[in-house]
């Protein structure tokens, strides 16, 4: 069981780096794995959650805190999540992890560019300027201005503009009851991001890229019954080779957003490339079940050869 202010940590390898994980409400299957992959590379690992993150600067220095005991300076910290929380709160999490990149913490992803990538807009954004087609997609907070400009695709997702995993997101033919769902959703201060549907089209690949290189990729089936396509929501993953073509898309882009690991989504319609969004997290129990990759140690193992050099 996951105690939130009681260190999760192991002990192992010979360096005596200490490597830190940092989640939201719980480490999950992604988190542990990479947690055992930094205990046997760097030397010890701790799992924390972001909101239990401390820190003190003044005239004698920066220092940090795990809950209620003081923290060594971790090496590494892998920003996991960083849970939910207030604007206010987000705030404050990401300026305690600035502080641990003062003193000398190598950020994985670096805060400046998992805010580029948080928001499905602003990464789609990004996506385009590095050469990738997107789908037509829409971005308000008006449920009649979403009412009107859904008239313009057949089949369209509403999807939580900084949600993952497929949670939340809904397919829709009837822009009249999407109207009223969407409309239920502006009371409650949600913003409406609707995206054409293009799932019928062609396949879907999940592409993993490690410092500018693609490490694992794989075609993403939907369960039966199902239009989504994640693996959190029941679908399967198929080995696939990606295009020279691709890669060097996917290239450009995680360049453009400042990432060292990132995994893009990309559907192929028509023999052109879409790419649908990208997460600066992203999990990988799929990818390393259906290619045999260590994902969490190729990870772990770039980032200490990043350390030593």
């Amino acid at each position: 069981m996951f105690s939130p202010h009681a260190p999760m940590e192991w002990a192992g390898g010979q360096l005596g780096l200490l490597a830190l994980i940092v989640v939201g409400r719980g480490p999950d299957w992604n988190d542990l794995a990479l947690a055992r992959a930094c205990r046997q590379l760097f030397g010890s690992s701790r799992l924390v959650r972001a909101q239990d993150l401390s820190a003190y600067v003044g005239p004698d220095g920066i220092k940090l805190w795990h809950g209620p005991g003081e923290l060594m300076v971790p090496e590494a910290c892998f920003i996991r999540s960083l849970g939910h929380g207030t604007h206010e709160q987000l705030v404050a999490r990401k300026a305690v992890l600035r502080a641990a990149e003062e003193l000398g913490s190598l950020l994985i992803n670096p805060i400046q560019a998992l805010e580029r990538a948080r928001d499905k807009f602003s990464a789609l954004l990004a996506l385009r300027r590095a050469g990738f087609m997107v789908p037509r997609t829409y971005l308000t907070e008006l449920s009649p201005v979403a009412y009107r400009l859904s008239s313009s695709m057949g089949k369209f997702v509403f999807k939580p503009i900084t949600g993952s995993l497929g949670f939340g997101s809904m397919l829709f033919e009837d822009r009249d009851l999407a109207f009223n769902i969407l409309r239920m959703l502006e009371t409650h201060g949600y913003p409406l991001y609707l995206q054409e549907f293009l799932g019928e089209g062609g396949r879907e690949l999940r592409i993993f890229m490690l410092a500018g290189e693609v490490v694992a990729s794989a075609e993403k089936i939907s369960p039966p019954g199902s239009w989504k396509k994640n693996v959190a929501q029941g679908a399967r993953m198929i080995r696939a080779e990606v295009p020279a073509e691709l890669e060097e898309m996917c290239k450009k882009a995680v360049q453009e957003l400042g990432l060292l690991y990132a995994g893009l989504d990309v559907i192929e319609v028509d023999g052109q490339f879409i790419a649908l969004e990208v997460n600066a997290a992203p999990n990988w129990k799929g990818l390393q079940e259906c290619t045999g990759l260590d994902i969490g140690y190729l990870l772990a193992s770039k980032v200490l050869e990043q350390l030593r050099s």
